[in-house]
């Protein structure tokens, strides 16, 4: 059978490896450069760091059938079903992750250095957090880690008009990150295998590549 505008779903199948084989060369070569450290041993953590969430917005929105108006509701069906049990055994994993970083650094370049939960619908419900950062460049498990602190402390080496609290840390490996999201393409229950099994994942797949290539 095929799905227009592909001719059967072994075209689209064979279109569908080739297209993800070229978006992880780029994704892995992109954030490689921003993994090389400067002269001064220092990396680019930020836009490696929002190349990685934005790839895995990719993702998610190809497995949801649109490549606009979807956030961090599908990303969570994404890594529910694709990704490591850790992205989703911790629901603040993702959404600090897409609230207090990708937003922060898609919308201002960089995050606020301290972030309050209770400013977003995201968290109702959960105790009121201030959440800090750290980026990291080397591999570490999990790649994404939220720790609450016991008591409050304050940001030491950040310029600041005031002292700023904060009672909560979100750590992310950057290496780590990467490696889980293109691991989620590839193997016996991943993405990929997903359209090779499923119609409608093969429908949503090409209604975003009618988007992503329009045709004449």
């Amino acid at each position: 059978m095929s799905i227009a505008p592909f001719k059967s779903d072994k075209e689209l199948l064979a279109f569908a490896r080739a297209f993800f084989h070229n978006r992880v060369e780029t994704f892995r070569k992109d954030v490689a450069i921003c993994m090389t450290r400067n002269a001064r041993g220092e990396h680019a953590y930020f836009p490696a760091l929002i190349t990685c969430i934005a790839f895995a917005d990719l993702l998610s929105g190809l497995h949801a059938g649109k490549l606009q108006y979807h956030g961090l509701k599908e990303l969570k069906q994404y890594a529910r079903k694709f990704m490591k049990v850790e992205y989703t055994s911790d629901p603040r994993r993702l959404d600090i992750l897409y609230e207090a970083l990708r937003h922060k650094i898609a919308h201002l370049a960089y995050p606020y250095p301290v972030f309050d939960t209770v400013t977003k619908k995201t968290f109702q419900g959960q105790r009121r957090r201030r959440v800090t950062w750290t980026v990291h460049a080397s591999k570490r498990r999990p790649a994404i880690a939220v720790k609450d602190e016991r008591t409050p402390r304050f940001l030491l080496k950040t310029p600041k008009p005031w002292p700023v609290s904060y009672n909560c840390r979100i750590e992310v490996s950057v290496r780590s990150l990467q490696i889980d999201i293109v691991g989620s393409i590839y193997g016996p229950s991943r993405y990929l295998r997903h359209l090779e099994t499923s119609r409608m994942a093969r429908e949503r797949f090409t209604g975003c590549m009618l988007d992503y290539f329009p045709p004449p």
